[in-house]
């Protein structure tokens, strides 16, 4: 085995076990000096950088002070949220705070529990907190949500009701029964929710079959439904689709979405907001 693929399977083989290495761990597993780790970690590293190689390859996902696992060569990749939060994460602030805009005195709202959705919560706490017009915009609506990350962005800021069910630590939500059950009674002036993957031929798509369950109902029992998805979920494939494109009534995505993807939507009959990071 090559000096190269030896370290390659090394790097592999701690974030197997550690989720996350970090520039102190990498200098003592490698014996190099921290300015050549950073540089290693940094975007802009030629192509020849390991690391640069394992992120383009899907391996590994760039953090604050380190890099983060994926799972990929391991098989399916397991949901973990503060990995995935970092996935697109400019874009996803951007689709956030354009989303915000869409709510109006009184709402009665569903937040799905995804990563994007949460920069939707993020920036409705951060806005609440900065202007006293949006904080009382938004003291005027009802939030509902199986999310405690959701929760905990939006309690001070507004009224939050928490759907209780099956705790899921990866997600740091709840889904289950008792979940489905409190969703099918209710109704929703506007939901937002996001996706896995989707397109106008295979409808929402999700990977896990909780989500798909609560988000089907989620947009049966909403007035106004509300896609959040950066332009990677378009055509993403997924394990099942549990809605037709068609009971989405408008999709807030970034300016990466292709001018095909577009057409297809327009046809659709479906609006289109594009946030700019």
């Amino acid at each position: 085995m090559k000096n190269c693929d030896r370290r390659r399977q090394s790097v592999l083989n701690m974030l197997r076990k550690t989720k996350k290495l970090t520039v102190e761990e990498a200098m003592q597993a490698f014996g190099v000096s921290e300015s050549t780790v950073r540089r290693l970690f940094a975007q802009r590293e030629a192509a020849k950088s390991l690391f640069a190689q394992l992120e383009a390859e899907g391996e590994v996902i760039r953090a604050y002070g380190g890099i983060c696992f994926t799972g990929r060569s391991d098989g399916a990749r397991s949901y973990m949220f503060d990995l995935v939060q970092l996935e697109n994460a400019d874009e996803k602030n951007a689709i956030g705070k354009a989303a915000m805009q869409l709510i109006r005195n009184g709402d009665i709202i569903y937040l799905d529990s995804g990563t994007t959705v949460m920069s939707l919560g993020a920036a409705m706490a951060e806005a609440s907190a900065e202007t006293a017009a949006e904080a009382r915009l938004l003291s005027s609506c009802t939030v509902f949500t199986h999310s405690l990350v959701d929760l905990d962005l939006l309690k001070e800021h507004m009224k939050v009701i928490l759907l209780g069910g099956e705790y899921r630590d990866a997600q740091r939500d709840f889904c289950g029964y008792i979940t489905e059950r409190a969703v099918s009674a209710l109704r929703f002036t506007k939901c937002f929710i996001g996706v896995d993957g989707y397109s106008a031929d295979d409808g929402l798509l999700a990977d896990d079959f909780s989500t798909a369950g609560i988000n089907r109902l989620v947009t049966q029992n909403s007035s106004y439904r509300i896609l959040l998805a950066d332009s990677s979920k378009y055509r993403r494939p997924a394990v099942v689709s549990y809605a037709p494109l068609s009971e989405v009534d408008c999709i807030v995505t970034d300016s990466g979405l292709s001018g095909e993807a577009r057409a297809a939507l327009d046809d659709a009959g479906i609006k289109v907001i594009s946030a700019v990071p």
